[in-house]
């Protein structure tokens, strides 16, 4: 049976591709902190996370998260998952979609506080294999 952590992690994603930004913020503090290390950025304050999730929706409007697994580490909560979708608006320093599709594996690290709220997070992914999938890179040569 899963923890109530793993129940609220798992409805954030849930609300993700479901549309549902405030529903995905909802259970976070209004403090949360939350770093992206693809993108190297930090996110303070749900308003910000908010937008966070906003930009990859712009950037792939059919974007998803799929087959999240969770991992329940009591106050923590760390969470696999398959980004997937097609690059049809802007991202980041690329204003011009290529259309193409993209599927990159993330991993995310929630803390709880004692109250259940999310109070810090962490996002990890290849960002070189997302620029490659979407053709602004080249994958280095193997040796």
């Amino acid at each position: 049976m899963a923890s109530k952590n793993v129940n609220t992690a798992l409805a954030v994603y849930d609300s993700f591709n479901k549309r549902d930004l405030d529903g995905a913020v909802k259970t976070s503090d209004e403090n949360l902190i939350w770093d992206d290390h693809g993108i190297g950025a930090t996110y303070k304050g749900r308003a910000q996370y908010r937008e966070s999730l906003q930009n990859w929706i712009t950037g792939f409007s059919d974007g998803k998260v799929q087959e999240p697994q969770a991992i329940d580490a009591g106050d923590t909560v760390i969470v696999r998952y398959i980004g997937s979708g097609t690059n049809d608006g802007p991202m980041g320093p690329f204003a011009t979609p290529t259309g193409r599709k993209v599927s990159v594996p993330f991993c995310d690290i929630l803390q709880f506080d004692k109250d259940g709220r999310i109070v810090r997070g962490a996002t990890y992914f290849d960002m070189l294999s997302m620029l490659v999938q979407l053709g602004h890179a080249e994958r280095p040569a193997a040796k």
